[in-house]
């Protein structure tokens, strides 16, 4: 397996952890916009806020790993 096949493949991972909160809290919030609330909790929110932060962290390693191998070449 290469380097740029491993950083794809990290890319990948940390854009499914990025968008994957947003996605996944859009049925609630739309269920609660009709009823009486929304149905995530502080406990959801939080735990979306570090899946969302661990895939940006996961992009900025990727981009980093990217450049380095750009000053190789």
């Amino acid at each position: 397996m290469g380097s740029e096949d491993y950083l794809h493949a990290v890319e990948t991972m940390g854009k499914i952890l990025l968008f994957t909160p947003f996605l996944v809290s859009l049925l609630p919030l739309i269920h609660g916009c009709f009823n009486n609330g929304p149905l995530l909790g502080l406990d959801a929110a939080f735990s979306a806020i570090l899946v969302t932060i661990a895939g940006f962290f996961t992009l900025v390693y990727v981009a980093i790993m990217r450049f380095k191998e750009g000053l190789r070449k």
